[in-house]
């Protein structure tokens, strides 16, 4: 095994644990976020359901379903990155095999994988600023 074969390795092995090492954080705040989201609009609309509380709760009982619907919106973003990291584990995982092997072929492939996944990023990434854009807006409105 040569040098640069040697030092590829070592930075696939690297870049796979901390691509690992954010899949499963961004796996979490999806789980997490999907939970509080369902949970949420189940105990929303309860309130929203008693006759007299209802009615006098709707202002505040309408932010708490924008916050729900952000958490959801953060929630599926969080989803997104964590497929986006598991894809890149994946190229990862594949372009040290390459490297190992010296298959131009595979290299190839790798770099088209890789190529396609940098759009999906991309979008996913302004996907992620219109969500934060939408929680100041959220959290700049008053009961």
């Amino acid at each position: 095994m040569g040098f640069f074969s040697r030092l590829g390795s070592k930075i696939s092995s690297g870049l796979s644990a901390g691509a690992r090492l954010g899949r499963k954080a961004l796996g979490s705040v999806h789980r997490i976020g999907n939970k509080i989201a369902t949970q949420g609009g189940k105990i929303v609309s309860a309130v929203e359901r008693i006759p007299l509380v209802g009615q006098v709760l709707a202002p505040a009982t309408g932010i708490a379903r924008s916050a729900l619907g952000l958490i959801k919106n953060v929630s599926d973003v969080a989803g997104t990155g964590e497929a986006i990291l598991r894809e890149g584990e994946d190229i990862i995982r594949a372009g040290g095999q390459a490297l190992r092997t010296g298959d131009v072929q595979s290299a190839s492939e790798v770099m088209r994988r890789g190529k396609s996944l940098i759009g999906t990023s991309k979008s996913t990434l302004e996907r992620a600023r219109e969500v934060k854009d939408e929680a100041i807006k959220v959290a700049q409105r008053k009961p």
